[in-house]
């Protein structure tokens, strides 16, 4: 007879064909549907024949019926505990199990609440997923990382020969600086090689009104000014040195960058002749990857932008429309192809990385009605997937920023309060709030002895030494010595 009155009010609360009581959502954190969350747990546990029991994690969602009558739905997460089903202890008292062996849970539950009958039934399904797999710490070596490299390699002295030269020639000091020692010199393999060298350089006697350029009769003066140096470069396959950026400080004064420098982005005019060949290959890209029936021409560049790099970079912005030429009459586009006079522009951003000295192009374009251009990371020979995408980029350059980027970046506070900067004292929304704060916070394993760490204050606490000693385990204080513990109580 049980049974089927179960049955019976299962297929009442749950029927589609009865009209549906209206619902109210509740935070989740409110003390009714904690009450709720307590009967579904407890009845879930009680189902369960063997194991450790389970205890709440959070509330994801709750909500309860208007009418006499409560009837509570919520979602609610559940991880494994240490205490047994045996032990028959409330799950409120007991711990959670360490996240690399908890077993943990997801449930759909309906409680209906009768206060005056002091009854409950619940009606929930529980989904089960197994304890996080422990995840094994390995070290291998960085093949697209920084190393260190010889002070003494030709490579180094070449890059430091230009980057010296070019800060004499370029640099406001009335004479020149050499080389005085090297500091570090790292070095990374990518399509290529990137190099980072860091020097100090020292005035001489020479002055640039009688020398271009140092001689052996430069010499380093006794009271001569020290200057620190960075220096990057980017070294390609045929070691050739391509791309060098450096910067001086010297004492009491900013950094001191060459008046010309590679790396930097800079603006070049819409009609420069390069233009005219790269918006070809760009057209005849974009023209064999299109989906389109037919031809588009390209029309006139509204912006362009270049970088030095290992080659050069080059950012084009432009329009294309559809022109009169079919694909399945014509192999190839022409310049006969005349734009339709019902065609719309279509925006459109192109990235074209040139190699001059190996006569190769390798254009991205990318068309699009809200004109959003994706980023492009173009693989170069050599790629790993051992090196980071920020590696796999052109080689590292010294920031092209000027003194005002960071405003650009940050609005100024002033600016902020007139602007829409929100108030401190903010209205708290209406809206229930979840998911739920965790009942507790769960504990993880402790790091390996193999393993180097900082300590904390919280190391020291009993909770946290409690199984590293087993002898001190079993100890007992003396009783006439009870006291509050305290953290100096445990400092040397």
């Amino acid at each position: 007879m049980k049974p089927f009155i179960l049955l019976a009010f299962c297929c009442s609360f749950f029927s589609s064909g009865a009209t549906p009581l209206p619902f109210e959502f509740l935070d989740c954190d409110d003390p009714d549907v904690f009450t709720a969350v307590d009967t579904a747990l407890k009845k879930y546990n009680e189902d369960r024949a063997n194991g450790n029991q389970f205890a709440l994690y959070m509330v994801m969602e709750a909500k309860r019926t208007a009418g006499p009558d409560t009837q509570f739905y919520v979602k609610y997460r559940i991880q494994e505990t240490t205490c047994a089903i045996e032990e028959n202890k409330l799950w409120q008292d007991c711990d959670y199990k360490v996240p690399a062996e908890a077993t943990t849970g997801e449930c759909t539950a309906g409680i209906h609440i009768d206060d005056a009958e002091k009854t409950s039934n619940v009606s929930q399904e529980c989904k089960i997923f197994p304890a996080t797999p422990k995840i094994t710490l390995t070290e291998a070596a960085c093949l697209g990382c920084f190393h260190p490299i010889s002070s003494d390699s030709s490579e180094v002295s070449k890059i430091l020969k230009q980057a010296i030269q070019n800060f004499n020639r370029h640099s406001d000091e009335p004479v020149l600086f050499k080389l005085v020692e090297i500091k570090e010199a790292k070095r990374q393999v990518v399509a290529g090689w990137n190099y980072i060298i860091k020097y100090e350089i020292e005035e001489t006697n020479c002055s640039k009104d009688q020398f271009q350029d140092l001689t052996p009769e430069c010499k380093i003066t006794s009271r001569g000014r020290i200057g620190k140096c960075d220096a990057k470069a980017y070294e390609n396959l045929h070691s050739q040195i391509v791309d060098i950026a450096s910067q001086c400080k010297l004492p009491g004064e900013a950094t001191l960058n060459p008046a010309t420098r590679t790396g930097c982005t800079k603006t070049i005019p819409n009609d420069s002749p390069e233009l005219k060949e790269l918006l070809k290959v760009s057209m005849e890209k974009y023209n064999s990857e299109s989906n389109d029936d037919f031809y588009y021409k390209g029309g006139e560049i509204e912006a362009a932008t270049v970088q030095v790099v290992a080659g050069q970079n080059y950012h084009l912005t432009f329009a294309v429309r559809k022109t009169n030429c079919s694909k399945k009459e014509f192999e190839k586009f022409t310049e006969d192809c005349e734009a339709t006079s019902d065609s719309v522009p279509l925006p459109c951003e192109a990235q074209i990385h040139v190699i001059p000295w190996e006569n190769k192009i390798f254009p991205q374009v990318n068309c699009s009605k809200e004109r959003s251009m994706s980023v492009f990371l173009r693989r170069p020979p050599g790629f790993t997937p051992f090196r980071s995408l920020i590696t796999v980029d052109q080689p590292d350059e010294i920031s092209c920023s000027d003194n005002n980027e960071e405003a650009r970046q940050s609005p100024d506070k002033e600016m902020r309060k007139d602007g829409g900067q929100e108030p401190e004292d903010r209205p708290e929304s209406p809206l229930p709030r979840c998911p739920g704060k965790p009942w507790k916070q769960t504990m993880d394993l402790p790091a390996p002895s193999s393993f180097s760490r900082e300590f904390t204050n919280e190391d020291l606490l009993p909770s946290a030494v409690e199984n590293i000693n087993s002898a001190t385990e079993n100890s007992t204080p003396p009783q006439n010595e009870e006291k509050d513990l305290d953290l100096s109580d445990a400092l040397p």
